[in-house]
């Protein structure tokens, strides 16, 4: 009897140890999970573009990258001296100091135009007080998978540790045949990409870690690579060189790009000129443009005639 006796009670401590073990192993993983997640929300990421007759697609942009939580927005101004004014679409945002607005207006630049010159002034500015910048445009919006994290928790993955930079292939979207703006998120206007066999989808833009030593002796002057770098990897973390990721990568990160949209808002476009060569629109390039247009959207007459009106040309 009194052996059972004792059994029973060793079985009960038995018991009653393990429950206090799995409780505190419960609360170990939970507490790991925490500091997880306070480690992510540490991470400061921010974006930077210029912008010139952006007005129509700067608050669904802005939208897209709130919700992927990004800390903040420098955004350069590059519109006409008398031109549009981009804070009355985003007022609200620069007032709640989650986007800085630099005058770049009427600002023509160099080498690399004005593009080059806001991107290498943000970094210069900025890359000590941010972990990562990215640098994407108006007409690029990032996708992230799975869909429900956000950019830090893209960005504190291991895979990244050894990367400076990190190159998103673009996904490349047709017009879907449409003629005409639409008050409509982009992403919402153009569902149809572009076939995928086209080398198109292997350009990348990049996200690029704050801090970069000898950085001002490393700009390569090119908006898809920002400065050279034997560390930069697609995002599935893999070392890559080169201007072109062939196949595109799209396991963990997409930039979908809407490059041209519809006709009449690619012809608005190419009027208001090119960020990055300082060309003049001369009867070569508006020929370039109609050809690069119909290279990635099906050709109808009445895009053609929209075209055709727009520049007072005869092509067919």
């Amino acid at each position: 009897m009194k052996r059972k006796i004792k059994l029973y009670f060793n079985f009960k401590y038995i018991f009653i140890i393990s429950l206090i073990f799995i409780n505190l192993f419960q609360i170990s993983i939970k507490t790991k999970k925490e500091q997880d997640k306070s480690k992510n929300n540490n991470l400061k990421v921010c974006l930077c573009l210029l912008c010139k007759k952006e007005n129509l697609y700067i608050r669904y942009f802005v939208d897209i990258y709130k919700k992927l939580g990004f800390n903040h927005i420098f955004l350069y101004d590059n519109n006409d001296i008398n031109g549009e004014k981009i804070e009355n679409i985003i007022s609200n945002e620069i007032k709640q100091n989650y986007i800085s607005v630099i005058n770049y207006r009427g600002f023509r630049g160099n080498y690399g135009g004005p593009q080059m010159a806001a991107y290498y002034d943000c970094y210069e500015k900025n890359n000590l007080f941010y972990d990562w910048i990215a640098f994407f445009d108006v007409d690029e919006y990032l996708e992230l998978i799975p869909k429900n994290i956000s950019i830090q928790d893209f960005l504190n993955n291991s895979r990244y540790k050894n990367c400076e930079s990190i190159k998103i292939n673009w996904k490349v979207f047709t017009d879907n045949n449409q003629l005409y703006y639409e008050d409509k998120p982009l992403n919402e206007r153009f569902p149809e990409e572009i076939n995928q066999s086209q080398k198109i989808n292997g350009v990348r833009k990049v996200i690029i870690r704050g801090n970069l030593l000898n950085y001002s002796q490393r700009k390569s002057f090119n908006p898809h690579s920002i400065f050279k770098s034997n560390k930069s990897c697609d995002s599935n973390g893999k070392i890559r060189e080169g201007y072109f990721i062939e196949p595109p990568e799209y396991k963990y990160a997409i930039l979908n790009h809407y490059v041209t949209k519809t006709i009449k808002e690619f012809c608005d476009k190419i009027k208001k000129g090119h960020s990055f060569f300082n060309r003049i629109l001369d009867n070569n390039l508006i020929n370039y443009y109609f050809h690069y247009f119909f290279k990635y959207n099906k050709k109808t007459k009445e895009k053609i005639s929209i075209f055709n009106n727009e520049f007072n040309t005869t092509f067919k």
